[in-house]
């Protein structure tokens, strides 16, 4: 296959020849073996509406190609010539680190075009969201800039890509930097034609994917850089939760979706700075004057979101609320260990259903808190309001998992909170920290004396037989 082919004449392999018994090789798919211009296919890579991908070989050299070749049923319509022939012409133009580069392009024997372009060994951004989940969004913006990058490029030079999606993202590695690469220029279109008619859509025809088609795509109306922008919103949502903004049972439905619904906001799935939560919507809007003009002006927006100081320590007031789960016996049990960690969960969510962030956490125990209100009758409704839903935590849990022993105790006192990266809430200093002095590890709920006070109407109040200041509560007749 690789010797005799690479040395046979060329027209022993052409697809005319018909009494070679190489004509196989050039089927509607080619098979290993088959000579593309100078290079020796290998494998079918993907089977493509419009076209093949191929990984070749260039054998004099050993270098790998990505050959792309479309249906031999469509080689003969001038339309998707013009716009297979526009891809390469595209690409010949844009010489940018992060978009794939193009070596040539020509025709096999019976008229199907092709290009060749570098073989990117790595796989696409899709596939690695959907392997390693969402990124950090700090991840995102340097993603972002590569690929912003490489609109940039093209936007200068008069391309929009009109299909950017994550699927048209490859990630290679390359030592300890990480490269994303624009690839499919196939339904680019210069912004100023160099002839009437030089666009490839007419009224009506719409190109594109409906997960991330800009409004004016999906009406078949112009398309500019800025429909790219959307599309970069679409993909900025997609890094930053792992899900496409607008899903639905149909393309229609997700069309219905890009032209009416709110955008939603990355913030409500993931831990994101407001900047880029804004930015990811105003890509988003649904007329283009309402968003990014351009992707430079998008990526100076983004880049302030790495100018924040970071997170900040700030001195307070925090109500603290330690929840604590033992179990007497068979402590080793696997059921029992997983009833245990179940209750904990289900604590938890609790918490945080009440506006409490959990802050630390042991193998049977955390803490969550909530910031104190400076307005005195404010702090005290949060108390009462707190305690009672503890109250009833406590009874909600003693009731789904009767085998296991819960205590909360209470606490409101100055503390050191500080909002992570992630957003998350942690507790660095202060007196909250000194869990020993206020937490009560007899089964019920316990509060201190400064989380009581002025509540005696309301609860029933027991002094703590462990400490003075420290009452168990429970709900007054």
């Amino acid at each position: 296959m690789g010797g005799e082919n690479s040395k046979a004449d060329p027209a022993a392999l052409s697809p005319s020849a018909e009494t070679s018994p190489a004509v196989s090789l050039y089927g509607d798919e080619l098979s290993a073996g088959a000579l593309v211009g100078p290079y020796l296919v290998q494998e079918l890579i993907y089977r493509g509406a419009a076209a093949n991908l191929y990984r070749a070989e260039e054998p004099n050299t050993g270098r790998s190609a990505a050959v792309k070749v479309l249906h031999r049923q469509l080689s003969h319509l001038s339309k998707m010539l013009r716009r297979f022939q526009q891809e390469a012409d595209s690409l010949r133009q844009l010489r940018h680190p992060n978009i794939v580069e193009i070596w040539e392009s020509g025709e096999l024997r019976d008229g199907r075009p092709y290009i060749a372009m570098e073989w990117l060994d790595g796989r696409s951004l899709a596939a690695e969201l959907h392997q390693q989940g969402p990124y950090s969004w700090r991840e995102a913006v340097a993603a972002l800039e590569q690929i912003g990058g490489a609109l940039i490029a093209a936007h200068r030079i008069g391309i929009i890509h009109r299909d950017i999606k994550a699927q048209n993202v490859m990630v290679l590695g390359r030592g300890d930097e990480v490269v994303f690469k624009l690839v499919d220029f196939g339904i680019a279109k210069l912004l100023a034609p160099d002839s009437p008619g030089g666009g490839l859509t007419s009224t009506g025809v719409r190109m594109g994917t409906p997960v991330s088609m800009a409004p004016e795509q999906i009406r078949s109306e112009a398309a500019d850089q800025r429909t790219d922008i959307y599309a970069l919103g679409v993909l900025m949502y997609q890094l930053a939760t792992g899900r496409l903004p607008f899903q639905g049972a149909n393309s229609i439905e997700i069309e219905e979706m890009h032209l009416h619904a709110p955008a939603p906001r990355p913030r409500e799935l993931a831990a994101v700075p407001e900047r880029y939560d804004v930015a990811t919507t105003r890509c988003l809007e649904k007329r283009p004057e309402d968003r990014f003009q351009s992707v430079d002006e998008l990526l100076a927006f983004l880049s302030e979101a790495f100018a924040d100081p970071g997170p900040q320590l700030s001195d307070g007031r925090s109500l603290g609320l330690f929840v604590q789960a033992s179990v007497d016996g068979e402590e080793g049990s696997t059921t029992v260990l997983q009833t245990l960690d179940s209750s904990l969960a289900e604590a938890q969510r609790s918490c945080r259903e009440l506006g409490l962030t959990i802050c630390l956490e042991a193998g049977d125990a955390f803490l969550a808190a909530i910031s104190a209100p400076d307005d005195a009758l404010e702090e005290r409704a949060l108390r009462e309001r707190l305690l009672r839903s503890t109250l009833a935590l406590f009874s909600s849990l003693r009731s789904r998992f009767p085998s296991i022993r819960f205590s909360l105790s209470m606490q409101i006192a100055p503390a050191q909170m500080q909002r992570t990266i992630k957003g998350e809430l942690e507790i660095k200093g202060g007196e909250l920290l000194a869990l020993t002095r206020w937490i009560d590890d007899s089964e019920g709920v316990s509060a201190t004396a400064a989380v009581t006070k002025d509540l005696d109407s309301a609860l029933s109040l027991t002094p703590s037989a462990r400490r003075r200041d420290l009452f168990r509560v429970q709900l007054g007749q």
